[in-house]
């Protein structure tokens, strides 16, 4: 759940209702209008505040709704009230049957608030910078705590946030990309017949490489090594070489200031000495899952050991290695990036659907722990359904409605009389999602999201309502209060 620095908009309903003009009995009349038909003149309630109105048919079902959240001076106005028209047709257009037709409304004081809280399953949305991701992966760390992401919006691109800021940046790449990693400087986009080196600061392909069959590949500076199937190529110094694999199954590769190291999954290693490979001979293998260039010398290996991960740190030049222990907590990490200036690490862990990025910085080690500082920490849950319970938003295989929401209101001002009970609701269309009574009549906009498709809510106090919604992205969640004042009233027949 991402709160703080990501707050959904706010609506505040604060528009002046001045009726102190009308006269001080309540008055419905129904007039012919030769333009639209029908015209109904009422005074609402004496309340500030927005008016939704609707035309019931005999049965109380809504058939046309002529006003929502509407300010009072958007209705024509006489010395005896407001005057509203209806040309006799439903909300598609069409003429409805002879008969007779009520005009009902709800007055929605000034105090109602609806305001936005929270997203959750994907702290990666931004909707006030436009950042609405599907899924994210392949995290790669740059310099000064930047962090690139690939990322799905529909199609593939490339999300980078400046963590200091936590401004985003977005530009689009060609699709298929299986991998990216970074030198700290730049990007290198990995394909499967192809490497692509991208500029950080507008997305621009500097230099492409193909091959075939890519298994692995790394950059530093202007050079770059590519691990296939068939062979190591490599280019240092504007010249390209070639070397054989030492077995048959190496698959990853880190590109150091000053050699190439390449490895195999059972964690065995090897390193360039001039234009030929020598094994790597540091402790005893494991399971690797991740092997990434780290500052100097260093280099950093994720190694399984069944459903937890543990990293190695390996200096090179003074042929030494240590084991690091994991914060606990940590779902099982599949990728890692470091930095090539500094001890910080960017993290991938599986959330089996989903995944977590988490960026730590190793402070040091003692007494056989190791001491981390996280300084970054987004999840993302792919979902088509959710819930909530115990008031915490988790991911659902199938689709569960809410009941509608009991309110009790304030006394009718005009009478001063109990009204009855609001049973509310919030439903979704093609302008966003909407605050309503159980009949249909919309009274204020939630949310503009477009393309939602589940919508949940609950009690939040004897007069307030949080309303959850989804499109599949994100859910978001908003805070209604106030809810007592609303206020019924009759506006006549047609």
């Amino acid at each position: 759940m991402r709160i703080l620095g990501r707050y959904l908009p706010t609506v505040w309903v604060c528009v002046v209702l001045s009726l102190s003009w009308f006269a001080p009995r309540l008055f419905a009349g129904t007039d012919e209008n030769e333009e639209t038909g029908k015209q109904l003149m009422f005074i609402p309630p004496p309340v500030e505040g927005l008016i939704s109105l609707g035309v019931y048919d005999t049965r109380g079902k809504l058939v046309r709704v002529l006003k929502q959240a509407a300010e009072v001076d958007s209705f024509k106005s006489g010395l005896n009230g407001l005057f509203v028209d209806w040309d006799g047709t439903d909300a598609t257009g069409k003429v409805v049957p002879a008969g007779k037709y009520f005009a009902r409304g709800v007055l929605i004081g000034e105090d109602v608030n609806i305001s936005g809280v929270a997203y959750h399953l994907n702290d990666w949305v931004d909707d006030a910078q436009n950042v609405r991701v599907k899924t994210v992966s392949s995290p790669a760390l740059l310099g000064g705590r930047s962090l690139a992401v690939l990322a799905d919006n529909g199609h593939q691109e490339i999300l980078i946030i400046e963590t200091a800021s936590m401004k985003p940046q977005q530009f689009s790449v060609d699709p298929g990309i299986i991998r990216l990693k970074s030198d700290g400087a730049n990007l290198l986009a990995i394909y499967s017949d192809h490497i692509a080196s991208i500029a950080v600061p507008n997305g621009t392909v500097t230099e492409s490489n193909a091959a075939p069959n890519i298994r692995d590949a790394d950059r530093s500076g202007s050079n770059w090594a590519i691990v296939t199937d068939r062979d190591i190529q490599c280019k240092t110094a504007d010249q390209k070489t070639t070397i054989a694999l030492p077995t048959p199954d190496i698959n990853r590769c880190a590109l150091l200031g000053t050699s190439l190291v390449v490895a195999s999954p059972n964690g065995k290693l090897w390193r360039t000495e001039g234009d030929h490979l020598v094994p790597v001979e540091l402790d005893e293998p494991g399971e690797l899952l991740d092997l990434c260039a780290g500052a100097g010398d260093q280099i950093w290996l994720l190694i399984g050991n069944g459903p937890k991960t543990s990293l190695r740190q390996i200096d090179l030049a003074a042929k030494t290695s240590k084991d690091l222990t994991l914060p606990d907590g940590l779902p099982k990490i599949r990728q890692l990036s470091a930095s090539r200036s500094n001890s910080d690490l960017l993290l991938d862990a599986d959330l089996n659907p989903g995944n977590r990025v988490i960026g730590l910085h190793f402070q040091s080690a003692k007494d056989q722990q190791s001491v981390w500082e996280k300084w970054f920490d987004r999840s993302l849950v792919p979902h088509q359904f959710f819930d909530v319970r115990a008031g915490t938003v988790i991911r659902a295989d199938t689709k569960t409605d809410s009941p509608p929401l009991l309110v009790r209101p304030e006394n009718n001002p005009l009478e001063n009389t109990r009204q009855p009970n609001f049973l509310l609701s919030a439903i979704a269309d093609e302008q966003g999602v909407h605050l309503a009574t159980t009949d249909g009549l919309p009274l204020l906009q939630i949310s503009r999201t477009k393309g939602v498709d589940q919508v949940k809510w609950e009690a939040n106090g004897p007069t307030g309502m949080k309303v959850y919604l989804s499109d599949g992205t994100v859910v978001e969640e908003y805070s209604i209060t106030g809810l007592q004042n609303l206020y019924r009233f009759d506006a006549g027949s047609f």
